[in-house]
């Protein structure tokens, strides 16, 4: 399965089916929420510099309640390259990294 997603700009982000599989092996709980991912990118709340990966990395964040002390956010790494973009990974987290703020949702 090899997938094309969207993002808030219209890109094409590639999702394979090697990444999926990253994904569910390393957080299991994304198993059970795969439709978060396309959700985040194509609605994220903000997006962050990737401070491991500067220059390409993107890590796009989305909130989501799942009802009391479960609320979390939903991040998707991706890799931005000339022509080309596609998820590294996808995690659920109480916490979002620190680093340069791209871009939020409140800028529109």
């Amino acid at each position: 399965m090899r997938v094309m997603l969207i993002d808030y700009q219209g890109r094409e982000i590639r999702f394979p089916e090697e990444r999926w599989q990253h994904i569910i092996s390393r957080h299991r709980d994304m198993e059970a929420i795969p439709h978060t991912i396309p959700e985040t990118l194509l609605d994220p709340d903000f997006i962050l510099r990737d401070p491991t990966d500067p220059n390409t990395g993107r890590l796009y964040y989305r909130w989501y309640n799942w009802g009391k002390a479960n609320d979390k956010w939903v991040m998707v790494s991706v890799k931005m390259l000339d022509g080309d973009a596609y998820v590294l990974t996808a995690l659920q987290t109480h916490r979002t990294k620190r680093s340069e703020i791209l871009w939020t949702k409140s800028n529109v």
